[in-house]
């Protein structure tokens, strides 16, 4: 086929027209997208249409967009403005564009969005921690780091809003340097902090924080890297004084004396490895501290704390050791009352395999307190704490606390001297379970000054033994959170003594071993502790007086309820004394707010026998021996305070049981009974009410059939007492006496009361002194006047009178015989005696409280055969020393013997 040259021209102007036009399209394309790109982004970037995008420019190598409005679902709004994109189409097919200049980029965030996003954050950093912990790690090389996908980057000012902080920064970003600097303001500062970071193509690298000339932190460093590892040198500094007092996190440590902290640390990294396994470290941290005035009164003088921590090659143990360099800490004399100064010092070191999944270590922390150059304490810790990864965590704490006598003396104490030294075991493990244990428990010993006379030798004490607190971290009920056994103490056995004297004997007091185990149980406003006493006492003496073993035990609660108000002292005891003998139990109920309280007793049927009470001196020393008997009670006694004082109202009786004893070897007692109540009706006066009665009571002339009531009567402030002693009667001689009532005032000097005598019978008189040889009958009546004063009791006068018609008496011996030889008078009165048959008898009695006794006898009768029966009146005067007489009569009727030869 053949063309003409005109088609041809024709054809090929088409063609040229076709390729200018296509070529005018495809450049003005970007043109002819961008009010599309305007009108459609909204909508693309955000389904309420609440977006806003303005391009102003849009060409094949440069994009300028004027506004970009961007709200998230989170609240959190962007804003760019005046950005302008540099390109070319081939770079920008490769990823990579020429420059990028941004005036202007705004980030706003709500409080509750940035709550959410630092709780995100925090959570995602642990989880990544604990991901990629001891896992492969390829650092790139040092080169990539600073990369960018253009050749610039400005941003002139990144602008981000937070509840907390807002930021004013610029950044320029190229591929020898990258920085980013401007000012951060807090919403609680005035002034603005300068933020400053950088990082060279060079390696050096720095971020810095200042307020003005107030240097905040500082970091800077250098990183090197070459095939095989990565080097990283850094030196930081921390202004803690000035950043404690500016954030708001940490203002908990404000207060605190704290000054820099300052880190220097050469870190190797295999650019292929195992981290933190592979690692290399060289470091080594400083915490300095400046004089400061704290809360209390106290005085922080100096003090630092130096933490090194090294790995010398991948395969070796990481190496930690902290010293604490010595911490003075002083309070002044307006809060003790005295000067006291504190000085610590700490050194703790340890290691952990490569791979950080097992940790030992031990250390020491001492302290010292003194006064005034005095030195008053020393305590001191030497731990030793033993980790593995998903296992037990376990810190031993060896402890020992020593004080001196000055410290003593200083705090009011009345101890010389003490020392306590033990140890704690602590365990927990990953599932939450933890305990902290004292098997041995603490021992104690303690240097305690004389009290009251008293020698105390050095004491001995295990605290806390079998100590036991555990519980689990991640349960949900309090007790199962933490739960405590019981917390014990005991006490060594050791003798208290004082000194005797002439006139006091010196006492001692013998304790057994002594212990009281408390379980506390946590309340939600207060404490509850529900203790058991074991106490004891081995046999003592006191003043002379043998005091006998005795054991106290039983279960004691004790209540402190801030929220109720409740104090509360609760007790249920049980004393057993004189080998187990006396059984009391008791049952105590106080209250600690008001001071009211009461106390319930019962004391079970114990015999009265020294012996068997293992108490053989109080023969000697009451001169009472007990042959048989008992004595048992029971009771209850309520307290008050009151504007007088503590008001007390007992109710309690006590009793004894057929009663046998010997006094001083003079007075013999046999089956003897009492009933006494003690009481206080309507909280007025005390009252005795006491029974007694007994077989027998023979101080050389035998009573028998005692029986008497009586009533005492003793004010609340026991200022005196009033008995009135009724229905006293005992059966003598054949008759009987009684006492229809007695009144025993203390207020007076002198009380009286008579005694009224019946039925006596003078055959058993004269029975008396059977020596005497003297015969008589009849019946004697009568009344005794009986004065008490302090010098004793006596009898100013009283009668007795014979009952009609009389009787006999009869003297006739070879003592009378003698008699009536010696005078003619006497010789005729004992001629009347040798059969007088008398019709009265009368005799005057007198008795004072020497003993002295003064008889006058008077008789009207007749001796049929004398004078021829003619009747003759006879005056007798007879004086005794009753006492004497008396102990004539115990020791011609052998009365003690007999007694005790029915008791054995």
């Amino acid at each position: 086929m053949v063309f003409s040259k005109g088609l041809l021209r024709r054809a090929g102007l088409i063609a040229g027209l076709s390729l200018i036009i296509s070529g005018g399209v495809i450049a003005a394309l970007p043109s002819l997208l961008k009010p599309a790109l305007n009108r459609w982004l909204p909508d693309v970037l955000a389904d309420d249409g609440s977006a806003r995008v303005l391009i102003s420019h849009f060409s094949w190598t440069r994009l300028t967009l004027d506004e970009l409005t961007l709200p998230l679902a989170d609240g959190t709004l962007i804003r760019l403005h005046a950005l302008d994109l540099h390109f070319r189409p081939g770079e920008l097919l490769q990823g990579r564009i020429r420059s990028l200049l941004l005036d202007e980029i705004s980030v706003s965030m709500p409080a509750d969005t940035a709550g959410k996003v630092a709780v995100a954050a925090a959570s995602n950093a642990a989880a990544n921690a604990r991901a990629g912990f001891n896992q492969p790690v390829e650092i790139p090389a040092f080169a990539q780091w600073l990369t960018l996908p253009a050749d610039a980057v400005t941003v002139k000012r990144l602008l981000f809003q937070h509840p907390a902080f807002s930021a004013e920064l610029s950044a320029e970003l190229t591929p020898a340097l990258w920085r980013v600097h401007g000012d951060v303001h807090l919403d609680n500062q005035p002034l603005p902090w300068q933020a400053e970071l950088q990082l060279q193509q060079s390696g050096d690298w720095l971020l810095m924080l200042a307020e003005q000339q107030s240097l905040l932190m500082q970091v800077y460093g250098h990183i090197a890297q070459d095939e095989h590892d990565t080097r990283i040198t850094l030196d930081q500094r921390v202004g803690l004084a000035a950043l404690t007092a500016r954030l708001p996190a940490l203002a908990a440590l404000a207060d605190q004396p704290l000054r820099d902290l300052l880190v220097k640390a050469d870190i190797r990294l295999p650019n292929q490895g195992v981290l933190p396994r592979d690692a290399v470290l060289g470091a080594v941290t400083t915490l300095s501290t400046q004089p400061k005035a704290m809360a209390g009164g106290a005085h922080w003088h100096s003090g630092a704390w130096l933490l090194s921590l090294t790995k010398a090659t991948a395969d070796a143990a990481w190496q930690f050791r902290l010293d604490g360099q010595p911490q003075r800490v002083s309070v002044d004399d307006q809060l003790l009352g005295f000067p006291l100064t504190v000085v610590s010092s700490q050194q703790l070191t340890g290691s952990c395999n490569a791979e950080l999944s097992q940790c030992e270590a031990e250390g020491e922390l001492l302290n010292a307190v003194s006064s005034a150059q005095t030195a008053l304490a020393s305590f001191s810790v030497k731990p030793a704490l033993s980790w593995q990864l998903d296992s037990a965590i376990s810190l031993v704490l060896p402890t020992d606390l020593t004080t001196t006598a000055d410290a003593s003396a200083l705090f009011g104490l009345p101890l010389q001297d003490s020392h306590i030294s033990g140890e704690l075991i602590a365990l927990s493990d990953p599932n939450g379970d933890w305990q902290i244990s004292s098997i041995p428990g603490f021992s104690a010993e303690f240097g305690v000054s004389p009290q009251m006379g008293w020698t105390i030798p050095r004491v001995s004490a295990l605290l806390l033994p079998q100590l036991y607190v555990h519980g689990n971290l991640n349960a949900s009920r309090a007790d199962e959170r933490l739960s405590i056994d019981p917390l014990t103490l005991e006490l060594k056995p050791l003798t208290l003594t004082t000194a005797g004297t002439r006139e006091t004997p010196g006492s001692h007091l013998h304790l057994a071993d002594n212990r009281i185990s408390c379980l506390p149980q946590n309340l939600t406003s207060g404490v509850r502790a529900q203790c058991e006493l074991a106490l004891s006492l081995n046999k003592s003496g006191f003043d002379g007086w043998p005091v006998p073993d005795a054991h106290l035990t039983g279960p004691l609660t004790l209540v402190l309820d801030e929220q109720t108000g409740e104090q509360s002292l609760i007790a249920d005891l049980s004393l057993k004394a004189a080998l187990n003998q006396a059984k009391l139990r008791l049952q105590l109920q106080q209250d600690l707010a008001s001071g009211t309280g009461s106390l319930q007793w019962h004391l079970n049927d114990m015999p009265l026998n020294w012996s068997s009470l293992n108490l053989p001196e109080m023969t000697g020393l009451t001169g009472v021996e007990v042959l048989g008997g008992g004595i048992s009670g029971q009771g209850w006694v309520d307290w008050q305070p009151g504007e007088q004082g503590l008001s007390v109202t007992p109710d309690v009786m006590l009793r004894a049981d057929n009663l046998s004893a010997v006094y001083d070897s003079t007075v013999a007692m046999d089956g003897w009974n009492a009933l006494i109540a003690v009481r206080r009706p309507f909280n007025g006066d005390y009252l005795i009410d006491a029974q007694v009665s007994g077989n027998s009571l023979n101080p050389g002339i035998e009573l028998k059939d005692i029986l008497a009531r009586s009533q005492t009567r003793i004010p609340a402030d026991f200022s005196y007492a009033l008995a009135e002693i009724q229905e006293v009667h005992t059966d003598v001689l054949g008759g009987r006496v009684h006492m229809p009532l007695i009144r025993f005032d203390t207020r007076k000097d002198i009380n009286a009361f008579g005694i009224e005598l019946e039925h006596i019978q003078l055959a058993q008189i004269a029975a008396l002194e059977a020596n005497a040889e003297v015969q008589a009958t009849g019946t004697l009546d009568g009344v005794l006047p009986i004065v008490i004063s302090s010098a004793g009791p006596s009898v100013p006068g009283g009668a007795l009178f014979a009952r009609s018609p009389g009787g006999v008496i009869r003297y006739k011996n070879a003592t009378s015989d003698a008699l009536g030889q010696s005078d003619q008078t006497v010789g005729l009165a004992m001629q009347l005696l040798e059969n007088f048959q008398y019709e009265q008898l009368q005799s005057n009695i007198q008795y004072q409280p020497d003993g002295q006794l003064n008889l006058g006898l008077q008789f009207q009768g007749k001796n049929p055969d004398f004078f021829g029966g003619q009747k003759t009146h006879l005056n007798v005067n007879l004086e005794y020393n009753l006492l004497d007489l008396l102990e004539s009569l115990r020791v011609t009727q052998d009365v003690v013997s007999k007694l005790e030869n029915k008791y054995q």
